[in-house]
């Protein structure tokens, strides 16, 4: 069949098929050697008559996969299809002659040849996209169903968060609203002043009714602030009672007194001038120092008075003993953090001893080596072998005022517990002040310590003695005592 023949069937006037009839021819395939049942019609290009024998065709298998709609119309095959035209070319006059078409239909019998391959599949593509057409907006969505998915899924998601959120945000406040909301008792019509409606609820009836008994003048004042106070505690408040019957319970106390704030006692100290120094190789040279009136300390400071200074949460909790014994195993560092504590709480400025107005005030107006004389005297001071062989083997230092005071008044002075002076350390006194003012070094934390303690000899207990120590770290047997300037 020619193309042109071809094309003028494709534009011949459609006429419906079953106004002719169908005819069939059976035709031996000129690649397979097949004899196949070709179906004839006026109305499309001639085809297989069975779908058994379009499966089994060879060319039809390799031309289609099978995978379209259109796989299974039954289309003819090339090398049948020219069996067909030369069986066609060879017959076709005498069919034309015997069967006597009408004059209309003689173009539609002579495009009744088969029609080329192309010209087929232009059809199956027509009926694809016709059967196609409904879904081509699922198919262009398709790949992203699973995402469609996931989004409506993270979009409940949000939502059940945002109402978790809300209800745990929403209902705690409500509930402080609630509890900062003014009782009813006090937003009534109250003439009290609005300090005394705010005040903290008082811890008894019998305080209530001692504190709202009034005199005649003001008893309509004072009976509309009682019932508010009463409704604001819930309490239950005894029935009122006459003037003279209240007048015994204002003779209690309504609160507990505070407690006195332990001080340690000062002694004032004259000034003047003294030789400072003495015998070993770090108390040399000896020179002269002038030294202005300052106080100091009557004793070391104590357990109790370190106490107090723990309970106000500014010294560590390190006392241990009576409170009656001096403290033991502060540092310098500690000695700082009661001062600033005890000038917080007294408003005065307390300080360390300088080291001169230590020897100065240990001394006592005397030259000797102790305060009493040159020698060691039993009773005199609190030191290892000074009082008895075993006395240095006690764990807390003798208690204080266990031994005699020196002509200023001042106790362990000698022996007790190591002390602290402000000075920093320096291995002898060329160049020291000769003012009586602390001698300091940028960057040492080496600090003089004097008096010796209970657990070193009679040696150290001297008025001149003089020792050191790193003051970031703690003994047990270092304290200290205070110092205050006029």
């Amino acid at each position: 069949m020619s193309e042109s023949s071809a094309l003028q069937w494709l534009r011949a006037p459609r006429l419906a098929e079953d106004a002719l009839p169908p005819d069939s021819r059976a035709v031996a395939c000129r690649r397979c050697g097949r004899t196949v049942e070709v179906s004839l019609s006026p109305m499309r290009p001639p085809s297989f008559q069975r779908v058994e024998d379009q499966v089994e065709c060879p060319e039809v298998q390799e031309r289609w996969t099978g995978n379209s709609q259109g796989g299974l119309l039954l289309m003819m095959c090339g090398a049948l299809e020219q069996s067909l035209d030369a069986e066609w070319g060879a017959g076709e006059p005498e069919r034309v002659v015997h069967a006597e078409p009408p004059p209309e239909l003689a173009p539609v019998r002579s495009r009744s040849l088969p029609v080329p391959a192309p010209s087929v599949s232009d059809g199956w593509d027509d009926d694809q996209d016709d059967a196609a057409s409904g879904g081509w907006w699922r198919t262009l969505f398709a790949p992203f169903a699973g995402t469609r998915k996931k989004l409506v899924r993270g979009a409940i998601g949000i939502v059940v968060l945002a109402i978790v959120f809300l209800g745990g945000v929403m209902l705690p406040l409500r509930q402080i609203k609630l509890l900062i909301q003014p009782p009813l008792g006090l937003t009534g019509s109250s003439t009290a002043p609005r300090e005394a409606q705010s005040a903290a609820p008082p811890p008894s009836p019998r305080r209530i009714l001692v504190e709202t008994a009034p005199q005649d003048s003001t008893r309509s004042a004072s009976n509309s602030f009682a019932p508010s106070r009463q409704a604001a505690t819930g309490m239950e408040t005894a029935p009122a009672q006459p003037p003279e019957t209240l007048a015994a319970p204002r003779a209690l106390p309504l609160s507990e007194p505070e407690p006195k704030l332990r001080v340690p006692e000062l002694v004032t100290v004259a000034g003047g001038s003294f030789a400072m120094g003495g015998d070993d190789e770090s108390e040399q040279p000896v020179h002269q120092v002038s030294v202005r009136p300052f106080s100091l300390g009557k004793h070391p400071v104590t357990v109790g008075e370190w106490k107090q200074c723990v309970a106000a949460a500014s010294c560590p909790d390190i006392a241990t003993g009576a409170d009656d014994r001096p403290v033991t195993n502060v540092s310098y560092d500690d000695t700082q953090a009661y001062l600033a504590w005890l000038s917080r709480a007294t408003g005065k400025s307390f300080r360390l001893p300088t080291e001169a107005e230590w020897e100065y005030a240990a001394r006592g107006g005397q030259r000797t080596r102790y305060w009493w004389g040159d020698r060691m005297r039993q009773g005199m001071a609190n030191c290892r072998g000074c009082n008895g062989p075993n006395e240095a083997d006690q764990d807390q230092p003798p208690k204080i005022g266990s031994v005699p005071a020196n002509p200023y008044g001042l106790f362990d002075m000698g022996g007790g517990v190591g002390q602290w002076v402000a000075d920093a350390w320096h291995k002898n006194y060329k160049g020291a002040p000769n003012d009586g003012s602390a001698w300091m070094e940028e960057g040492s934390y080496a600090r003089v310590i004097r008096s010796g303690s209970w657990k070193n000899g009679a040696s150290d207990a001297r008025a001149g003695s003089r020792d050191r120590y790193d003051g970031r770290i703690r003994h047990p047997t270092l304290g200290f005592r205070v110092a205050l300037s006029p």
